[in-house]
């Protein structure tokens, strides 16, 4: 994926953010602490930025997609493939870096995207309808 690298500084920057925020308890030079924290921030912030910078054409060139797949029923393979191609065409694993979840109900989530889950007796995977979706002003 594009972005792999960028997700993965990302969230090697919010242990080392979180750890400082812990340790700030219990050691005496908080001012020290603050400003690495602080520096730590605004780098995670530029690889945000950066991470984040074409998700506005990504989500017109997925909304697409998502469109012929209304109301159709998909199988495991066609879910499967889906989320293949969510993940390409953002560049990345998971539709918030913080968040620890990179399934389609994340991604169904993040995009305001309303399904069904149809659960099958004689299958261990569930059929996916997507119902409707609810356009994003922030994009």
């Amino acid at each position: 994926m594009e972005f792999e690298n960028l997700e993965k500084k990302i969230n090697r920057l919010d242990k080392d953010i979180e750890a400082l925020r812990r340790v700030k308890h219990y050691l005496s030079n908080k001012d020290e602490i603050n400003e690495i924290s602080d520096t730590l921030n605004k780098e995670r912030q530029v690889y945000a930025d950066e991470l984040y910078l074409g998700d506005g054409k990504a989500y017109t060139e997925l909304m697409e997609i998502i469109e012929e797949l209304m109301d159709k029923e998909l199988v495991k393979e066609d879910q499967i493939e889906l989320l293949e191609d969510i993940r390409k065409i953002y560049g990345r694993k998971s539709p918030n870096v913080t968040k620890k979840s990179y399934g389609l109900n994340a991604w169904f989530k993040f995009l305001q995207v309303q399904c069904e889950w149809i659960e099958n007796e004689n299958r261990d995977w569930s059929t996916l309808i997507i119902k409707g979706i609810t356009p994003k002003d922030n994009n």
